[in-house]
């Protein structure tokens, strides 16, 4: 591992961030939670990371922040709590509902690509027609 002493851009990008991911991970595996690096700030000399902290459900679903919103505020959204995890199509793309958004005014339900390639948003009005042409 290369000797850090700078941190700027690259640096937390190409070196920093890579293996504290690394060491996070084993972190989780040893205590059952998802432990994962976020924003980060950073001068000449000194940085920080945010840490992301999510426990693991018994069906090995993360417990995010948008996936606990959804199972506390479906009803406020007018969604049936069963629309958690429902795969629905939009823009010819397989996605799966997984959470609510609350600070989003617009695209306020976060989707899981199912080809693995990574989470889009949706305004909820979409969200809702694509579940109602998936049950109907």
């Amino acid at each position: 591992m290369p000797q850090v002493n700078v941190i700027d851009r690259p640096t937390l990008k190409n070196v920093i961030r890579p293996a504290l991911d690394a060491k996070l991970a084993e972190l989780s595996k040893e205590l059952g939670l998802q432990i994962t690096s976020g924003s980060a700030t950073y001068g000449d000399a000194t940085g920080s990371f945010k840490l992301n902290l999510a426990t693991i459900c018994e069906d090995g679903a993360v417990m995010t922040q948008e996936r606990q919103a959804f199972l506390d505020l479906h009803e406020l959204y007018g969604l049936p709590e069963s629309a958690l995890d429902a795969e629905i199509t939009l823009s010819g793309l397989r996605l799966r509902i997984a959470g609510i958004r609350t600070k989003a005014p617009k695209n306020n339900i976060l989707l899981t690509s199912l080809d693995g390639s990574g989470n889009r948003v949706a305004p909820l009005s979409l969200v809702k027609a694509a579940l109602k042409r998936s049950q109907g």
